[in-house]
């Protein structure tokens, strides 16, 4: 325990002095609650069938600014004696006038070792890529040429398959996962529907991204407290921007915390999780870069949903099936 502190101690300072800003695929400051959306290997945690939503909203103020909603619902997946995950991602993000729907499928092996759990994810679907070109407004002016051959003359958009690999270590005291998405690094080619020769085709780089994520459970001297410390560290090795976290979860029913997005934002986070197995979650994002000038900041709610699943009847239907 005392080798995991001062590992994620080391990661924290190295974040911390070496600073920069960048953001890749949504933004979620609750990604400790929603792990599933950016590691496919930490779907399938629990042997109950999981569903998350996640809503944010960025940068109130600002016209067209940033949008996600986004689902990840899993389910164990017995195999021998042995649970794997099964699951399913749905995202629709806006940002001024493109839009990015991804529709994928998650796989997850997982595997005891050293008191704890491994676990190998891949994700795979598509990505689809949109731009509304009707709202671009062109001034008819000396300087601005409205009937621009470089601008598109309708609404264009495109689709290539997108996977992600993850890999997930868990015990009951702590985290880590390691993950990347887009692997394929492709470059998506928007254009219309019922394009001719004329029309022009917008090719649009699809970037790697790389997730490095961690935290783990302190006991306080009173048993119905926790210290929930964590990072989530995002690169596509030209830039990064991390997140460093910290909840304070009571009697595992309520919490609160902060986290800090180093030139970026101050995020306060609540929660509550009721008996029926139901989750609310909600964080505020307060700017601390120039961006405070013109947004009050961004607000983001997760919901999610745990039920009981009787794994020995999902192991049952898979003997039936072999038998046959």
């Amino acid at each position: 325990m005392i080798r995991l502190r001062r590992f994620f101690i080391f990661i924290v300072g190295l974040l911390i002095r070496t600073g920069a800003q960048a953001q890749f695929d949504a933004q979620w400051s609750q990604y400790m609650q929603l792990p599933g959306l950016y590691n496919p290997g930490a779907i399938g945690l629990n042997s109950d069938l999981n569903v998350h939503l996640g809503f944010r909203q960025q940068w109130l103020g600002f016209e067209n600014a940033p949008g996600t909603f986004s689902v990840n619902a899993s389910m164990p997946l017995r195999t021998g004696k042995t649970l794997n995950g099964l699951g399913l991602v749905l995202t629709n993000e806006s940002i001024g006038l493109f839009s990015t729907q991804l529709f994928q499928i998650q796989y997850a092996y997982k595997k005891k070792l050293l008191d704890g759990e491994l676990s190998a994810g891949l994700q795979g679907g598509i990505l689809q890529q949109n731009f509304n070109s009707g709202g671009i407004y062109i001034p008819n002016s000396e300087y601005h040429n409205p009937n621009d051959q470089a601008i598109p003359s309708g609404d264009i958009e495109g689709i290539i398959p997108d996977f992600s690999l993850g890999v997930w270590f868990s015990r009951p005291e702590f985290y880590a996962g390691l993950s990347a998405s887009h692997l394929l690094g492709s470059k998506i080619k928007l254009s219309r529907k019922e394009s001719t020769e004329e029309d022009k085709e917008v090719l649009f780089k699809v970037s790697q991204s790389y997730y490095l994520t961690g935290g783990y459970n302190i006991n306080l001297s009173n048993p119905l407290y926790v210290l929930q410390p964590s990072i989530l560290a995002k690169t596509d090795f030209v830039a990064w921007t991390a997140d460093l976290s910290c909840l304070l979860r009571y009697n595992k029913e309520y919490w609160g915390g902060l986290s800090w997005r180093p030139g970026e934002a101050i995020v306060a986070m609540v929660g509550v999780m009721f008996d029926f197995g139901l989750a609310v979650g909600y964080a505020y994002d307060v700017p601390i870069s120039q961006l405070i000038k013109f947004t009050s900041g961004s607000h983001e709610l997760f919901i999610a949903y745990r039920k009981k699943i009787d794994t020995s009847l999902i192991s049952k239907k898979q003997k039936s099936i072999r038998i046959l």
